[in-house]
């Protein structure tokens, strides 16, 4: 079984937030990107729900995790579309903790 830690989620939320940059409300750019931060923002809203289960010792956290993953994984694609032997790295520490 995975194990997601909000160390691991901290530093891949960070690196999605950096590279997607910041909000915009017009234009093409505004059509792509936003649809993605809410994505984003949606799957580390449920990720924290689950840690936050675990932490609470909630009997619901089993049934969360499957749900979980697929979100963080979801961010690891992502994150993925953007790696580059720079930006690589910093990924790879948050991905490790899976």
């Amino acid at each position: 079984m995975s194990q997601l830690t909000r160390e691991g989620l901290e530093r891949l939320a960070s690196f999605l937030t950096e590279r997607i940059g910041p909000p915009c409300e017009e234009g093409e750019h505004a059509s792509r990107v936003e649809p993605l931060r809410r994505q984003v923002r949606h799957a580390v809203t449920g990720i924290d729900a689950y840690l936050s289960a675990v932490e609470a010792s909630d009997a619901a956290a089993r049934h969360l995790h499957e749900q979980a993953l697929g979100l963080w994984q979801g961010l690891e694609r992502i994150a993925d579309a953007w790696s580059d032997p720079a930006g690589e790295e910093a990924v790879r520490p948050a991905r490790r903790v899976l």
